[in-house]
């Protein structure tokens, strides 16, 4: 299933369904630093295409290099997500910070389960934009005695794991990770730009991650 407000260019085997409608204020999502990714807490709306069980959610800017069969059978009925990043480094570093903090480029829910993440935020709207700054520090708050991390190893973050740190990314290629299941993109660059190197700057400049194409390909290339 694809949730989008744009179903063009979609396999056939892909069921294209309509973004969630919600009765909540986007254009204050709009305003807010997390912008449009609160909309995900419309994921959670009971009854949302009558999904039953255990859930898969992707974003769309991620590459799949390798089998997903156990992102469905790890932690059952659990809310899983990727440990985010940043998060967990800054609970290295800044007293307070325990790194529980997901990332929602990839999680797994179960919709009856966790429905109460919808109905808490429309109680709370207000309250949870002014207390987080993005959605994905909501969701992991209000799911906090139910949250579970994915394996490292298994979800990877181009800027994270696969970029050289400056001044090294000048010179290196990103490397492509052992074991890695998923690739995410967050921010930039995006999986046809990382391909091709990417001029961000001194600090967030890549040269070409051609392998990345081993998994990839762009809708007329897949044509």
């Amino acid at each position: 299933i694809c949730l989008t407000d744009d179903p063009s260019g979609l396999r056939d085997e892909v069921e294209a369904l309509p973004l969630p409608v919600t009765p909540f204020d986007e254009a204050e999502f709009d305003r807010r630093p997390g912008g449009s990714t609160w909309r995900k807490v419309g994921l959670f709306q009971p009854g949302l295409a009558n999904l039953q069980g255990d859930t898969l959610f992707l974003d769309l800017d991620i590459v799949i290099t390798g089998s997903m069969d156990d992102f469905f059978t790890f932690a059952p009925s659990k809310f899983c997500v990727i440990q985010d990043w940043l998060e967990k480094r800054r609970a290295k570093y800044l007293p307070g910070r325990d790194g529980r903090v997901g990332n929602t480029s990839i999680f797994r829910f179960n919709p009856e389960k966790h429905r109460y993440v919808y109905s808490h935020f429309a109680e709370n709207e207000s309250w949870a934009l002014e207390n987080f700054r993005i959605e994905q520090q909501y969701v992991s708050n209000t799911l906090r005695d139910d949250l579970e991390f994915w394996p490292e190893k298994w979800v990877r973050s181009f800027k994270r794991s696969c970029r050289p740190t400056f001044p090294f990314n000048l010179i290196r290629e990103p490397q492509e990770p052992v074991d890695m299941r998923i690739l995410v993109f967050h921010g930039y660059p995006l999986p046809d730009q990382a391909i091709e190197g990417y001029k961000g700057g001194l600090l967030k400049s890549t040269l070409p991650a051609r392998w990345i194409k081993n998994y990839w390909r762009a809708i007329d290339e897949a044509a």
